[in-house]
């Protein structure tokens, strides 16, 4: 124990030194100096170093140093250390010791997009060149010789690939990668100070965004929606894709989306902002009255502002695609539209020994002799559907070939489930407590005050226990299925779920509009984002069967 911690101590030093070395040549600042000024997508690693420092408290690495963690992971770490492809790049990057890195994407010649990409490095020029060329012998004609070239003494190196050629060059601790020979020129003249060309730095709509966005970030992006959708469209095009003219023109209202991810302590923070002009006067604004049916272990609740009154011009909007879909929707969303809003939120509880969470909808009623007149009206169309007094209340359904949709309206509200005593418990007055008498939520308190269009909370811990313990027997089944499995990990040492999960706070989102644009922030073990990737993934991951095969 003495060795490990004396070992990340001296880990720790180093990164620091390095730092401060890296932040007396030059600093993160410069990637966007070094970004043509209409660049459509820059992404940027400003400080790799920084972020391996970082990295080292954040609850992840906690999971990852835990003792029984550690254990299991002994075999896969092994595996990777003595793979030769891990050696061969472990060895590039660790001559090359790479620190700032960015990607900027311009429009090039009619369709074309141009490709930059940056990255100060501290190795020797040796070391880049034998990483570059590492690179294009892995790309389709990686055995030509380079062409050369230079410009204002510094040589470029020229390759072509099919239809793409690949140029390269070094100046100073800056080394770079193009496919548009004149941004690789303009980047070299920009890294040696020879340049009055304006870069993205100068940019007013990269400024505005970078202005709502946290300092010092781990990755953070930067995108003009309208450029690079015309690009995209252009590819759908080719494919024989027809755009949705309300959804294109919608997306090109934004005039700049950035984005960002930080490493604060055990938690990530990400935060995207989109830059769209707004009325102060239209700002909405959440009470979050849903809170009032949590319990203090509820597992995810989401608030969220909907513009009811806009649902009629979203049914004559399917119109252009769906006619017969568009005119039975827009009567239903007229009379929405008149009982419901603006606030509506999503509850789940998760208990122990379910398979899944049981969902609930709770819409604000505005106009309750509205809504009463809604439910009968529109079930009144749909067959199956019944009503029927339950608990005092009346509880309708409507039968779908899944499952059947519970709904009970109460006092300030109508709730929808997939199941009818989830809907009639939360129907039912609770002295229990809320959400907001959970310790965890104290965490989240800052950004429920800070919300206005959006805001959600997820405890972390129970979602990732209720799915790791149904995907063990899965993952046990599959390893006795797969004996060469045994070679990559040990499957008897993964650990128990609670070993995990104390280790992970709640993921915590909020979104905000202001006369700028909207701001939405998130926090937690891994951001929303991160959780929502995750989820997509393991849901396509599961619906395509290939989970225990």
């Amino acid at each position: 124990m003495k060795k490990i911690s004396l070992g990340l101590l001296i880990a720790g030093l180093l990164v620091l030194i390095g730092v401060i070395l890296f932040k007396r040549t030059g600093g993160e600042a410069q990637a966007a100096v070094l970004a043509p000024q209409d660049t459509m997508l820059f992404v940027n690693i400003p400080n790799i170093p920084r972020t391996g420092f970082r990295w080292i408290g954040t609850a992840l690495a906690q999971v990852a140093a835990d003792p029984e963690m550690q254990a299991f992971l002994e075999l896969p770490l092994k595996n990777f250390k003595e793979s030769a492809t891990t050696s061969d790049i472990g060895g590039l990057l660790a001559g090359l010791k790479p620190g700032n890195i960015f990607l900027a994407a311009t429009k090039g010649s009619g369709e074309g997009v141009h490709i930059l990409l940056g990255f100060q490095f501290w190795g020797g020029r040796k070391d880049f060149d034998a990483a570059v060329a590492r690179l294009r012998k892995e790309l389709p004609g990686g055995a030509q010789e380079p062409a050369q070239e230079t410009h204002n003494g510094l040589d470029i190196l020229a390759t072509r690939h099919g239809d793409m050629t690949l140029y390269s060059a070094a100046a100073g601790r800056w080394g770079f990668l193009a496919t548009g020979l004149e941004d690789l020129k303009t980047a070299l003249d920009r890294s040696v100070g020879n340049s009055l060309e304006p870069s993205l730095k100068t940019n007013p709509k990269f400024l505005k965004v970078q202005a709502q966005l946290p300092t010092d970030p781990e990755i953070m992006f930067f995108l003009k929606p309208e450029m690079a959708l015309d690009s995209l469209l252009a590819l759908g095009r080719a494919a024989g894709a027809q755009p949705i003219p309300s959804q294109v023109e919608e997306i090109k209202s934004a005039e700049a989306v950035g984005g960002s991810l930080k490493f604060d302590g055990l938690l990530q923070r990400d935060a995207i902002f989109v830059l769209r002009s707004s009325s102060s006067d239209s700002l909405p604004k959440l009470t979050h009255p849903a809170l009032a049916l949590t319990q203090k272990d509820t597992t995810a609740f989401l608030d969220f502002a909907l513009n009811f009154s806009a649902l009629p011009r979203l049914a004559e909007g399917l119109a252009e695609i769906h006619p017969e879909i568009s005119a039975l929707a827009k009567p239903i969303a007229e009379a929405a539209g008149n009982a419901y809003g603006p606030e509506c939120a999503l509850l789940a509880n998760w208990p122990d020994g379910n398979m899944a969470p049981n969902p609930l909808v709770a819409l604000t009623v505005k106009d309750e002799a509205r809504s009463s007149a809604f439910l009968s009206e529109t079930l009144g169309t749909l067959p199956g559907a019944s009503r029927r007094e339950q608990s005092k209340r009346i509880l309708y359904s409507i039968p779908t070939g899944y499952v059947s949709i519970d709904i009970v309206q109460m006092d300030g509200f109508l709730l929808l489930g997939l199941d009818p005593q989830t809907v009639l418990n939360a129907a039912t007055a609770s002295s229990a407590g809320t959400l907001r008498d959970s310790t965890d939520f104290k965490l989240a308190e800052p950004s429920l005050q800070s919300a206005n269009e959006a805001f959600c909370y997820i405890d972390t811990r129970t979602v990732f226990t209720r799915v790791y313990d149904s995907l063990l027997p899965l993952i046990r089944f599959g390893a006795a299925m797969m004996p060469d499995l045994k070679k990559q990990m040990d499957v008897s040492k993964l650990p128990k779920a609670e070993i995990i999960a104390r280790h992970l706070p709640p993921i915590v989102l909020s979104q905000k509009r202001t006369t700028e644009g909207t701001l939405v922030q998130s926090s937690g073990p891994i951001s929303m984002a991160e959780f929502l990737l995750l989820a997509g993934l393991g849901t396509a991951y599961a619906n395509h069967g290939l989970i225990g095969r």
